[in-house]
């Protein structure tokens, strides 16, 4: 069986139609295969709204930024009119990254052979090229990429068909507020290397609550986990709970002060999350690296007046998550090494509490056969 044939029969070995009453979990193969790492970053990963910086980051016209989305290298710029744009940032010439890391330009000059391209994109220059027949610049310029602002952050897809990601995202940003953004300021970031999946990760998080009274005991003490409960939207999920109403000998913090009147959890399609305590916010963006490794980008923001006032808060908030963080690392370590065993295919979910896993489930299945 060739290659791409076993990633189409790999893709389908998981029924979105099942109610979770009936379902088995995807096969242990989704989470160990380069197959389905392969299928992932074509059809999902260039394929979905990707968050690839903050707005602040590119404030100065002229500023640009890069990255990549799995494989796909990808430049953000500020013109001199003040919009915001992205392309591939592939070299129509040779495919070279036409610049990289960040910085403040008025122009893009490829290092190779100095191709230059406006920040509209454009080709305004290809050195040498004297005595070539049926050449267009136009054909030639920056291919651009599909670019949309939620909130405080830039987020890129690669498919120009896919929906407004306002579309999708307008649960989590009616759960939030009508002006969610306009208090918080980024402070902090830390970066986990993580030996699973990108699934395992995100299994992890959308389980419903079921795992944080026997992994997470000081969070555990946080909440009221009878009042814990699921949403399901059709591109996102949202999780929540009531602050624990007492004292907890577990912790050494008031749990009101931290949560906040409630602990929301809100999940994007497919990889990013935004966890909302009080007046703080921090998010999960989880990023593969392989079959056997992803990334978990933190990012932490504050409301305003927690900068001048609340150092002590903000310095508790960021080593509690800390504490869940290295937890969560120990489960999906853990799980990613009994997906490798000769003894496990697939499992079965809890329906009254895994259901925002089995949401994620389907919308991935349906997004690798499509």
């Amino acid at each position: 069986m060739d290659r791409n044939a076993l990633q189409e029969q790999l893709a389908r070995d998981f029924d979105p139609a099942l109610p979770i009453e009936e379902a088995w979990t995807p096969p242990a193969s989704w989470f160990v295969s380069p197959e389905i790492a392969e299928l992932e970053a074509r059809r999902v990963f260039a394929r979905s709204w990707q968050p690839v910086a903050r707005v602040t980051q590119l404030a100065e016209a002229g500023s640009y930024l890069t990255g990549c989305i799995g494989r796909e290298p990808w430049v953000v710029t500020r013109d001199e009119d003040g919009e915001l744009r992205a392309f591939h940032n592939t070299c129509r010439h040779k495919g070279r990254e036409v610049v990289q890391g960040e910085g403040r330009a008025d122009e893009l000059v490829c290092g190779y052979h100095a191709w230059t391209y406006d920040l509209h994109g454009a080709l305004r220059s290809a050195p040498r090229m004297g005595g070539i027949r049926d050449f267009e610049r136009g054909v030639m310029s920056l291919v651009p990429l599909r670019l949309e602002v939620w909130g405080p952050w830039i987020f890129l897809n690669g498919d120009p068909e896919a929906p407004p990601l306002s579309e999708a995202a307008a649960p989590i940003e009616a759960r939030l507020g009508a002006e969610p953004w306009s208090r918080l300021r980024f402070l902090h970031r830390t970066v986990w290397d993580v030996a699973s999946n990108w699934k395992v990760c995100v299994d992890n998080y959308l389980d419903g609550g079921y795992h944080i009274p026997h992994m997470h005991p000081s969070l555990d003490a946080q909440l009221d986990m009878e009042s814990y409960r699921t949403e399901l939207f059709p591109s996102c999920s949202i999780q929540s709970s009531l602050p624990a109403g007492r004292q907890d000998e577990r912790i050494a913090f008031d749990a009101g002060a931290r949560i906040g009147g409630e602990a929301v959890y809100l999940w994007l399609f497919p990889n990013f999350m935004l966890n909302r305590y009080g007046p703080c916010l921090d998010t999960n963006l989880v990023i593969p690296r392989g079959p056997d490794h992803c990334q978990v980008v933190y990012d932490f923001w504050f409301e305003e007046d927690q900068l001048e006032t609340g150092r002590d808060f903000i310095d508790e908030s960021i080593a509690q998550s800390a504490v869940t963080q290295r937890e969560d690392i120990e489960i999906c370590e853990s799980v990613q090494r009994g997906l490798h065993s000769a003894s496990y295919d697939r499992g079965r979910y809890a329906p009254r509490v895994e259901i925002g896993e089995h949401h994620f489930h389907q919308l991935l299945a349906r997004q690798l056969v499509s």
